[in-house]
């Protein structure tokens, strides 16, 4: 099977961004599924390297981030269906995937009996995780932004480090707008009405809530973190094509943050 190219990736990132789109903005009229409610073609569809955004734009980012993970231990905060950790573990990672869905850590699991990579699956939900001091990595990747009371999950992430490792947290960038392929296709920019103050908009599998990144980065350096990098990823220059498809050359669709616990 002839892998997709960067061009299809970019139009499957502007595709699923509209079929995320909210159903009724952030009024809270209509209730968006659940994680418990995807489909198996749903879950299929992420493996083996997550959806076109994460491929093309995350894992890049969070794998550099990382370096060697050979013989580290490694919590994947929020796991979802898996995918990172299976990554992780295929790179000699010792790998704990901690996710409260029963359908997603389901996925997960079934995996795990097939390919057996030693990955441990813990069901809990991020803030009340037991975990003190001992991974050398957390990584969290796209969870915080579908967490309402998000801080004591993010404290969850620092205190499950030893002191001196590392933690990376990835967000879609609060820059970014639902509608960002539209207005980028009609005038060439992304328009946002809020930013400042918090709301959530419904998306087909849960709620993402926008915040100011500062709310992020502040609170884990109060928490004893210190920022190593903040990176926005983007294509390289002209390797996109399409109608529109050149916005993630020049527009970020996420932010990923590097941080080391020093206390």
């Amino acid at each position: 099977m002839t892998r997709p190219g960067r061009a299809d990736g970019v139009r499957r990132i502007l595709s699923e961004t509209r079929r995320q789109a909210p159903l009724v903005g952030h009024t809270g009229l209509m209730t968006s599924s659940s994680y418990e409610d995807m489909d198996t073609s749903d879950l299929v569809a992420m493996d083996p390297e997550g959806d076109s955004g994460r491929r093309l734009l995350l894992n890049p980012s969070i794998f550099r981030m990382l370096g060697d993970v050979t013989g580290r231990r490694v919590l994947d905060a929020g796991a979802g269906q898996g995918y990172l950790s299976r990554l992780l573990a295929g790179l000699g990672a010792q790998v704990t995937a901690l996710e409260p869905s029963t359908r997603l850590l389901g996925h997960a699991a079934a995996l795990e009996r097939e390919m057996r990579q030693g990955i441990a699956l813990v069901q809990k939900p991020l803030h009340e995780s037991e975990f003190r001091a001992e991974f050398d990595y957390v990584v969290c990747n796209m969870v915080l932004l579908d967490i309402g009371d998000w801080r004591p999950a993010l404290d969850a992430c620092i205190v499950a480090l030893r002191p001196g490792g590392q933690l990376v947290i990835s967000l879609e960038h609060p820059c970014w707008s639902v509608t960002a392929g539209q207005t980028w296709r009609a005038s060439r920019r992304v328009e946002i009405s809020e930013y400042a103050h918090e709301f959530s908009v419904d998306r087909r599998f849960g709620r993402n809530y926008y915040r100011p990144l500062s709310h992020y980065l502040n609170h884990a350096l109060t928490a004893g973190c210190v920022l190593v990098e903040l990176a926005e990823p983007t294509l390289p220059l002209g390797s996109a094509s399409g109608s529109g498809g050149d916005i993630l050359e020049h527009i970020t669709n996420f932010v990923v943050a590097h941080f080391v616990r020093s206390s």
